[in-house]
């Protein structure tokens, strides 16, 4: 178990609890820290801001943000280890509150405009949480899923909400001809799957909150689908490259970014496609610097969007930053910002 204590983290925290937001990345390094990314240079560049000092953090997974009535704003993180999610204030990184998990935390979903609960997948003890939050973040209160009897051969890995379901991931269920991916469809109002849909296996998933649909892409096959919300009528689906594993985009759904895991460092490993009224087409790919590109965020303020991407493993602790234009459709490699080690998943907020 580690305590990441930073001496310059207290002193930015010191000045800056009444700050107005701008945005910031918040990454889990799942070798035991939580760091953050703010802006400089006329808000354009980003820079590493300092790690989480006021919780112990030994196996954070994914970071994702809350919002509340109060206009405060709410960061959760679930830490696989310690089988543990904490609340944080998103302005002083102060730690709120935290309860106990399932065991085998892995992916998680909050968002902003999706209320204030976190929905997070626990693989050893096979469902998931749905943890309700209270306005100050202070109070919290949790409620189970397991899964059905036939599908505990696999994992729960990835989840996503919107207002009345929880979409979520069942990797490598056994079948009479080899393992394949479950997608459930599961009521948040009684916790009973109402539907589900079967992918090839090791499938992750996006929710574009401002749209009607959510994204579910196939690292097997390479394939990028629009599932409707609610129905889980497919909408439209392109095959973008075989290794396809991280997925996010803008809130509207417009623009989506996906990367290949499989890709060495100097081969295009991050895809950039339009949803356009003609459907689904890839308009840009960037190599990038570092292999193992796991993850990536996206700041859709503007006509240049910010990506960041994490690039996982034990002995890693690069970040690639990335630039994308709405106007001409291009994507630029510019930097890269180390944080702690593993970087795993990460949020805008």
């Amino acid at each position: 178990m580690k305590k990441i204590v930073t001496l310059g983290i207290a002193a930015f925290v010191a000045q800056t609890v009444f700050a107005k937001p701008v945005g910031e990345f918040a990454i889990a390094n799942r070798g035991g820290s939580v760091s953050f990314m703010e802006y400089v240079k006329d808000g354009r560049e980003l820079s590493f801001r300092g790690d989480l000092l006021s919780t112990e953090v030994s196996e954070p997974m994914y970071i994702t943000p809350l919002g509340n009535s109060k206009g405060q704003r709410l960061l959760a993180f679930a830490d696989r280890t310690k089988n543990q999610l904490s609340i944080l204030n998103a302005n002083t990184k102060e730690t709120l509150s935290q309860i106990e998990l399932s065991k085998g935390a892995f992916h998680q979903f909050s968002h902003p405009l999706m209320g204030l609960t976190v929905a997070v997948a626990t693989d050893i003890d096979k469902g998931m949480d749905l943890i309700n939050v209270s306005d100050d973040g202070k109070t919290l209160s949790k409620k189970h899923f397991s899964l059905p009897q036939n599908l505990t051969s696999g994992n729960p890995h990835d989840v996503v909400l919107d207002r009345s379901f929880a979409y979520l991931t069942v990797k490598g269920v056994q079948g009479s001809n080899g393992k394949f991916d479950t997608l459930l469809q599961i009521s948040l109002n009684t916790l009973q799957v109402v539907n589900t849909k079967i992918f090839s296996e090791d499938i992750h998933l996006f929710n574009p909150v401002k749209a009607g649909f959510f994204v579910v892409v196939e690292e097997e096959t390479g394939d990028l689908h629009l599932i409707e919300q609610g129905s889980l009528n497919t909408l439209d689906k392109i095959q973008v490259a075989e290794g396809i594993h991280g997925i996010s985009g803008s809130e509207d759904g417009k623009y989506l970014f996906t990367l290949d895991i499989n890709e060495p460092a100097g081969s295009p490993a991050v895809y950039a496609l339009e949803n356009t009224q003609s459907g689904l087409k890839i308009v840009a790919s960037e190599a990038l610097s570092f292999p193992i590109a796991h993850n990536i965020a996206v700041d859709d303020r503007g006509a240049e969007f910010s990506l960041v991407v994490t690039h996982s493993g034990g002995s890693q602790t690069n970040n690639s930053i990335l630039k994308f234009s709405t106007i001409t459709n291009s994507l630029k490699l510019e930097q890269s910002i180390p944080t702690g080690n593993n970087p795993f998943g990460l949020t805008f907020f």
